[in-house]
């Protein structure tokens, strides 16, 4: 009966599968009617290939709080592409979905029924699930770790140019253009800052855009005394000088941080595995003694 059961369960997991792939086809032929309906598809064109014009139920997509939330650790990890909302929701999905059948798979090779326990199942489901934004997090804090500690490179390189009568505009060009060595990821936000100006994006804009993507705290600060530099006149090498300053230190501050908890962690490792064993070879001779003692004053 137990085997019965369980073979009516992996083919329900295969016709599922089957039928999400199929459901997702159907989509995508619904999506590419629609574009051609509304005018989107340019006529004689090729037929769109691909997933790009799909748009999955709203059961599956990330809305409201869950949505803003995710959209903003993109940022802060650094996707700004227009889809990189919906290739994290997909991504997300495909894992839960995979580690789920992976739990099953092996719940039934343990037990016989994939069902059987199912709280391993359960918790791993929606571990992987809310674990994909814990994930992100941690990719959004070790780039501003790396922007962070870029930062006083970055505005040394500029205010060297700046010194020696590079105007800002130029300063920009140069750091895109030579400097992805120095400062690879600054260059690279640097080189699209570099683009938006190109393709006639006002100052104004292309130097929030550029705050926006640096998401480094003080980046916004930096791209308002740029505006001031450019429209107002503002000297622009000394308050350069005072956020290398800023920079430095804070990266000075950020290194003892790791120092203490490197140090906590330590005493954390002593007391787990060197104190048990401490203790067994300072107390392990008395105790036998003692032990010794009862054993003849018993006899």
């Amino acid at each position: 009966m137990a085997g019965a059961l369980a073979l009516l369960s992996l083919i329900a997991a295969v016709a599922g599968g089957a039928m999400v792939v199929l459901g997702l086809r159907w989509l995508q032929v619904d999506a590419q009617l629609r574009a051609r309906i509304d005018g989107q598809a340019a006529i004689g064109s090729a037929p769109s290939r691909g997933w790009r014009n799909l748009k999955a139920p709203r059961a599956l997509l990330a809305q409201g709080r869950d949505r803003q939330e995710i959209e903003k650790r993109l940022r802060a990890a650094g996707y700004f592409e227009p889809g990189a909302l919906d290739v994290f929701v997909a991504l997300r999905l495909a894992a839960t979905l995979l580690v789920m059948l992976a739990s099953m798979a092996t719940c039934f090779a343990v037990t016989g029924n994939p069902l059987r326990p199912i709280f391993p199942t359960f918790a791993l489901t929606g571990l992987t699930y809310i674990g994909a934004k814990y994930a992100l997090q941690m990719r959004a804090t070790a780039r501003e770790r790396v922007l962070t500690a870029e930062f006083p490179f970055l505005l040394d390189l500029m205010l060297m140019m700046l010194e020696s009568g590079v105007s800002l505009d130029q300063c920009f060009r140069g750091i895109a253009r030579d400097e992805r060595v120095a400062v690879p990821n600054h260059a690279k936000l640097v080189a699209m800052l570099v683009e938006d100006l190109d393709r006639g994006q006002d100052y104004q804009v292309a130097f929030d855009r550029w705050a926006t993507r640096v998401g480094v705290q003080g980046s916004r600060e930096l791209a308002a005394l740029f505006r001031q530099s450019l429209f107002q006149g503002m000297e622009l090498v000394p308050a350069l000088r005072e956020f290398i300053r800023e920079f430095s230190q804070r990266r000075v501050a950020r290194a003892r941080e790791q120092i203490g908890k490197i140090t906590v962690r330590m005493v954390v490792l002593m007391l787990v595995f060197f104190m048990p064993a401490l203790f067994i070879v300072l107390a392990g001779p008395p105790v036998a003694a003692i032990l010794d003692t009862l054993r003849s004053t018993g006899r």
